[in-house]
């Protein structure tokens, strides 16, 4: 066997075993989301970049246009496809938030702001969104008619 041939079979390998781990870890950090039919959905927007401020590491981190926002009745899912999820997941980008734990939701300049608590904690996700407007109108509605209640 020449070296270039022992070279691409270890880079091939290499590669396999990259994407394996990717899919394999991805599943394990999808599965926390429910399947739901996508007309139970009042809001979809795929292609959302984002950061969570959780740490420098998470801010310096974060996605680009591989977010999914899904908006229930009761609740704001950050999700991102299998291959991105463990990626998304280990920047603190992949939340089933309920409505009633969001404290705020302001747009900034091109930026829209989420704080909520989960477990005890304050969290601050930042999104950027094709459809600001509609998103912080319908989360901010949503926010009021909890608090209503």
């Amino acid at each position: 066997m020449q070296p270039e041939h022992f070279f691409l079979m270890i880079w091939f390998i290499g590669v396999v075993t990259i994407i394996s781990i990717f899919l394999i870890n991805g599943k394990k950090s999808i599965k926390k989301f429910p399947k739901i039919d996508e007309s139970n959905f009042e809001y979809v927007e795929n292609s959302v970049s984002g950061y969570s401020t959780q740490s420098f590491k998470t801010k310096m981190g974060g996605a680009r246009n591989v977010l999914r926002i899904r908006i229930t009745e009761n609740e704001l899912w950050l999700t991102t496809n299998t291959f991105m999820a463990w990626i998304a997941e280990q920047f603190d980008l992949l939340h089933i938030i309920p409505i009633k734990s969001i404290q705020s939701v302001k747009a900034n300049g091109k930026k829209i702001n989420v704080e909520f608590e989960k477990n005890g904690q304050t969290k601050k996700i930042v999104l950027m969104s094709k459809r600001q407007d509609k998103l912080v109108q319908l989360l901010n509605t949503k926010m009021d008619r909890v608090k209503t209640m």
